[in-house]
């Protein structure tokens, strides 16, 4: 990979909502190997709070289910208060219910990973939505 590359993906940002300690340390490993800077927010609530603050990240990866609240309510609302927010959104979710997904994509999700997955089916996600990496 050319050094412009790599500066780029290293100037790439992720913040991981999950209400799930393990699961958001699990996905900010797979990240940094990748290049990418993590950031963590245990519910969508502190999510918000933390996007509100500092819109300087690229990618949100967001549970659907979790306390105080949900992934889907999330997206809403950062797409409703924060419209000029140019940030990816991927939902990663046990859910595989084609009406909850297409729920999630209508309201604004780039992309949707299910439960349990991969570092190539991250990578793959990533790469859908045009997003740089380390390989």
């Amino acid at each position: 990979m050319a050094d412009a590359e790599c500066r780029g993906v290293a100037m790439m940002r992720a913040l991981i909502v999950d209400d799930s300690r393990v699961l958001r340390m699990y996905l900010s490993k797979m990240l940094r190997l990748m290049g990418w800077k993590t950031e963590e927010a245990e519910n969508g609530r502190c999510a918000l709070e933390r996007l509100r603050e500092d819109r300087g990240f690229q990618l949100a990866l967001m549970d659907v289910n979790m306390p105080e609240m949900g992934g889907v309510e999330c997206v809403h609302r950062l797409r409703s208060e924060l419209p000029e927010l140019d940030m990816k959104l991927m939902m990663v979710t046990t859910e595989a219910d084609f009406q909850l997904i297409e729920e999630m994509l209508a309201s604004g999700v780039d992309e949707y990973l299910v439960k349990p997955f991969t570092h190539e089916n991250l990578q793959a996600k990533l790469r859908l939505m045009s997003l740089p990496m380390r390989v």
